[in-house]
């Protein structure tokens, strides 16, 4: 492992692997935490490595160090699945291949991303987020002097492999990482990996990879304009590849370019109609624009070709609300449910088009199973105040609405109505 500041996490992933290890060695980059404290308790041999902006070298350094036949390699915020670990053991044992492909899973709690899969609960290190997206990477392999890491930033072992003809046998073993749900580890890195991206696109920039890897940083970070100027370098070079340019059109409908944005995702879709993030996302766009029709042609086009995500059923259930089909509609939810039971504003929207038609009961059940889920709190419990002031009762409402307030103390639905309580509380105090 090299690590940097890793103490809050460090240990989670040295439990997860103690036992099917004979030596753990540990490269600090320059930690100011207890890090090397927490490597030394677990018995590992701790190097120092001055940072040099390369996670290559440092990785390169890394194995070096190693005395043992077989390199298992992981970062700080990853870990094995118990129910794993003799199946990792007995991988040493294989005598023709010479590493180990693993499936990493990038855990995320956005439902909205186009290469997401959608968490099937097997592990339970993966409980409770809305899913992961899969990175197929050489994680195992043999001490080698002809196996090394390259790429100044997300390094891999691939090329060495290629080079040397190495042979990488696949496993369909997770690796478990949670980078991606950390918010402090994103914005803590953040800079870091820009300035390496920027870095790696002046040293390879023939590489369509280093624009997608630099501009999806920009576009994690919260800066589409920055992403957009890298996206519009390589789509001048790369201009028939596809992911450059959904990422076009993310950047442009985040800059509010709603029109530019669909040009990009349209482009898509005639390559790959099955493309799940150019089709919602055109899709939303359509629907903002009140054109529900053309979002329901375009979603049902989709389902057509194999899209099968909860989210666009969500979305296509909305649509068909707002052009008044509320059956279908229900449709919708009820196809989103059965992929993802827990995916949250599926149950919110069904309590409002339960209450359009004044089945309350039908509506109360429904935000029931939202608030049950953990789903959308907010819109939840708004709408069972609303449901409250309906039925005249005004405690109620005043209970619901100041559950808004404690997730969200500027929502200003609920403080709108709380509000005006307090005003007429005043006014009947006056009289």
């Amino acid at each position: 492992m090299i690590v940097r500041d890793e103490s809050e996490y460090m240990g989670t992933c040295l439990d997860s692997v103690k036992d099917i290890v004979d030596e753990i060695i540990i490269v600090d980059t320059g930690s100011q935490d207890d890090t090397t404290s927490i490597a030394l308790r677990y018995g590992a041999k701790l190097y120092f490595f001055p940072w040099k902006d390369d996670f290559s070298e440092a990785r390169n350094f890394s194995i070096k160090q190693a005395e043992s036949e077989w390199i298992l390699v992981l970062d700080a915020d990853e870990v094995v699945a118990k129910k794993d670990v003799e199946r990792i053991r007995a991988l040493i044992n294989e005598k023709y291949v010479d590493g180990f492909r693993f499936i990493l899973r990038n855990y995320e709690n956005n439902w909205n991303l186009a290469n997401l899969t959608l968490n099937p609960n097997d592990y339970e290190e993966g409980a409770g987020y809305a899913g992961f997206i899969p990175a197929s990477l050489i994680r195992l392999f043999k001490n080698d002097s002809h196996i090394y890491f390259t790429g100044r930033v997300h390094e891999i072992l691939d090329q060495s492999f290629l080079k040397h003809n190495k042979i990488a046998a696949k496993t369909g073993i997770p690796i478990h990482h949670y980078g991606k749900v950390r918010e402090d580890r994103v914005t803590r890195k953040g800079n870091t990996y820009l300035k390496l991206g920027e870095a790696k696109i002046r040293e390879n920039p023939d590489d369509p990879l280093a624009y997608k890897g630099l501009a999806d940083q920009y576009l994690e970070l919260g800066m589409p304009d920055r992403a957009l100027d890298v996206l519009n370098q390589g789509v001048a070079r790369f201009p028939e590849m596809v992911n450059l340019r959904f990422d076009r059109g993310l950047a442009l409908e985040r800059l509010n370019r709603p029109e530019e944005a669909k040009i990009e995702y349209l482009w898509v879709l005639v390559r790959k109609w099955d493309h799940l993030g150019a089709c919602h996302n055109l899709g939303q766009i359509y629907f903002n624009e009140h054109q529900s029709a053309k979002t329901i042609e375009l979603l049902n086009r989709g389902i057509d070709m194999g899209l099968r995500h909860p989210v666009v059923f969500l979305l296509l259930g909305r649509a068909y609300d707002a052009v008044g089909n509320w059956e279908w509609a229900l449709t919708g939810c009820d196809s989103a449910l059965e992929i993802q039971p827990d995916c949250p504003d599926v149950n919110n929207l069904r309590a409002v088009i339960f209450l359009n038609r004044k089945m309350y009961d039908a509506a109360l059940d429904a935000l029931e199973r939202e608030i049950k889920i953990g789903g959308n709190l907010v819109f939840a419990y708004n709408t069972l105040g609303k449901m409250s002031l309906m039925a005249k009762d005004l405690e109620s409402a005043t209970q619901f609405f100041q559950k808004v307030l404690t997730i969200n103390p500027d929502d200003p639905t609920a403080k709108v109505h709380l509000e005006r309580f307090r005003c007429n509380e005043g006014l009947n105090l006056s009289q």
